[in-house]
């Protein structure tokens, strides 16, 4: 961390750079979309490697269901992983996610071998309505076709789009 760089204690996160949060409110809103990327700390590729990959993904599910939210799509790439998830239920929280899978795999890094864990923060947005959801699965699901590490979604096996919309679901808070 620079010197002169601004740092902001937050609902036990230390957030660089990120002096704009919303309020811990807005990350327990069932049935909210909210795209997160968290990073390798110093953006360390060694996520995609073979001690830890199958880890990482497996916990995935697990601290969402902790967490009382849903998946809907993830991407593990080698130096970040972008899920995106609601609140399912009155209770659950995006924040309670983030913080129980970073110190979880954190712990299975370091047992591992690994001297390097997560960024103490992450990037966030909020999803504004269904088409916005819609654009955050191919952002995610595309991720590793952007950076040139296949031709197609489908053959990166270190994604996956977990949720279809079902008839009444709430998606997004429309404009905000």
């Amino acid at each position: 961390m620079r010197a002169d760089e601004p740092v902001y204690e937050w609902e036990g996160f230390l957030c660089r750079r990120h002096p704009n949060r919303l309020i811990p409110e807005n990350y327990r809103i069932p049935g909210q979309p909210v795209l997160t990327t968290i990073c390798a700390k110093d953006k360390q590729p060694v996520l995609t490697c073979d001690r830890i990959r199958e880890g990482l993904i497996a916990a995935l599910p697990t601290t969402a269901e902790i967490a009382a939210c849903e998946l809907i799509a993830w991407c593990l790439m080698a130096d970040h992983l972008h899920v995106l998830l609601r609140v399912a239920e009155q209770g659950g929280g995006i924040l309670r996610f983030l913080h129980s899978y970073k110190t979880w795999t954190g712990r299975r890094m370091r047992i591992a071998g690994l001297s390097h864990g997560w960024e103490r923060s992450f990037w966030d947005r909020h999803s504004r309505n269904s088409d916005d959801t819609g654009r955050m699965i191919a952002y995610v699901l595309d991720n590793p076709v952007r950076a040139g590490l296949c031709g197609r979604r489908d053959e990166w096996a270190y994604a996956e789009n977990c949720w279809a919309p079902r008839e009444g679901d709430a998606v997004g808070r429309g404009g905000t």
